[in-house]
C-alpha cells in the first residue's frame, strides 16, 4: 500500500510546498497548489486549528529537546471533497526539507469506537457493582479503626492480632475492587494517553502528602534522591498509578518503619523512576515486573501490580522489579524515549 506523502522546503521566509505523490492526491484530494494554506484546509475548525498546531509545536520541541528529527501526531483531517478521515502523521526534518507520511487509520478509529460501544453497558453495571461492595467496606475499615482505640475485654496482643488480620483482609479485598474498577474506566474509554513534562519534585510532593496518613501510621519515610534532570517526559495519570501501586504494594505486604528510597535515571534512550527499599527483604517469585515470569500470582496484592505493568507496557514503558546487594528491592518504572514520541 504506498501512503499519501508530502514534501515541504520550511525556511525563514516561509513554507514552499514542493511535492506530493499520487497517493496523496488520490487519497486526500488536494493538488500542490492547494496545499499553501494547508492547516485551514485540513482543519477547518478554527478550535480544533489551534489544538492541533499547538500540539504539534509541542511534540516538535520536544523531539528537538532529545535530538530527534521527527515526531508524529493523529489527527482528524478534512479531505477535498469534504470527508473526514484519521491519519497518523508522521514529520521527519532532513535540512530544510520537511516529509510529511500519512498513515490512515479511520478504519481504526471506527473500529475502536465500536469496541466502546459494545462494552459501555457491561461496564456500567460492573461500575455499580464495585461501588456497591466498596462502600461497606471502607465503613468496616473505620469501625476497625475505631475499636482499635476502644477495646476492652481481651488481652491486647490478641486483640491486636485479630484487628491485624481483619485490617489485612478487607485492605485486600479493597484493592482487588480498586483494581477492577479501575480496569473499567480503561475500557470504557475514559483514558487517553497524554505525555507531557512532569516536574518530579512537584509530583512526588503531591503523591506523598495523599499517602501520607497510611505511611505514618507504619512509620515509613519517603526519601527523594532525585538526579539534577528532574524533568520526566510521559502520561501523569499512567505514572502515578504505577507510582501508588508500588508504594501500596510495599505498605501492604507488611513493610514497618524506615525509608523508601525515591530516584530517577534519565540515559539517551529511556528515563526511569526507582522506588527502593533497602530494609526489608521481599519474595519476588510470582510477582510483576520480575524477568522470566509467566506464572504471575493475581491476588489482591499483587493487582495493582498488574494494572500498572499492562498499562505502562501499552503505552512505551516497563515495570522492572529486581534485587540488589546489602537487601535492596528496587521497582523502576522505565519509560522508552522513542515509544513516547
Amino acid at each position: 500500500m504506498v501512503m499519501p506523502v508530502m514534501i515541504v522546503n520550511s525556511s525563514a521566509s516561509g513554507n514552499d510546498y514542493l511535492y506530493s505523490n499520487n497517493a496523496f492526491l488520490t487519497e486526500i484530494g488536494y493538488n500542490l497548489h492547494g496545499l499553501q494554506d494547508w492547516f485551514e484546509k485540513a482543519y477547518p475548525d478554527q478550535d480544533y486549528r489551534k489544538e492541533i498546531i499547538c500540539s504539534r509545536d509541542k511534540r516538535q520541541e520536544i523531539a528537538k529537546k532529545y535530538g530527534h528529527s521527527y515526531f508524529h501526531l493523529e489527527t482528524k483531517v478534512c479531505c477535498a471533497d469534504g470527508s473526514y478521515y484519521w491519519y497518523d502523521i508522521y514529520e521527519t526534518r532532513i535540512d530544510n526539507l520537511t516529509v510529511f507520511t500519512f498513515l490512515n487509520i479511520n478504519e481504526l478509529e471506527i473500529e475502536n469506537n465500536r469496541l466502546k460501544d459494545a462494552v459501555e453497558e457491561k461496564n456500567l453495571l460492573l461500575s455499580h457493582i464495585v461501588q456497591d461492595v466498596r462502600d461497606p467496606l471502607l465503613v468496616i475499615r473505620t469501625l476497625l479503626d475505631n475499636l482499635y482505640h476502644n477495646n476492652q475485654g481481651l488481652e491486647k496482643k490478641q486483640f491486636d492480632n485479630i484487628l491485624s488480620d481483619l485490617g489485612l483482609h478487607v485492605g485486600h479485598a479493597t484493592n482487588l475492587l480498586n483494581a477492577a474498577l479501575f480496569r473499567t474506566g480503561i475500557e470504557r474509554g475514559a483514558f487517553s494517553f497524554q505525555p507531557d513534562l512532569i516536574e518530579l519534585e512537584s509530583f512526588l510532593k503531591k503523591r506523598y502528602e495523599s499517602l501520607r496518613h497510611r505511611l505514618t501510621k507504619k512509620n515509613i519515610r519517603l526519601l527523594f534522591k532525585l538526579d539534577f534532570h528532574k524533568i520526566i517526559f510521559y502520561d501523569r495519570f499512567i505514572l502515578e498509578i504505577a507510582f501508588v501501586s508500588i508504594i501500596n504494594y510495599i505498605v501492604l505486604t507488611g513493610k514497618q518503619d524506615g525509608d523508601i528510597v525515591i530516584s530517577n535515571i534519565d540515559e539517551n534512550y529511556f528515563q526511569s523512576l526507582i522506588i527502593a527499599d533497602e530494609q526489608t527483604s521481599y519474595d519476588l517469585e510470582g510477582k510483576p515486573g520480575t524477568p522470566g515470569n509467566t506464572n504471575l500470582n493475581t491476588d489482591g496484592f499483587n493487582a495493582g501490580l498488574l494494572n500498572a505493568e499492562k498499562i505502562l507496557e501499552e503505552h512505551g514503558g516497563k515495570l522492572l522489579t529486581y534485587k540488589k546487594p546489602y537487601n535492596t528491592t528496587v521497582w523502576e518504572i522505565r519509560i522508552n524515549k522513542y515509544n513516547v514520541l
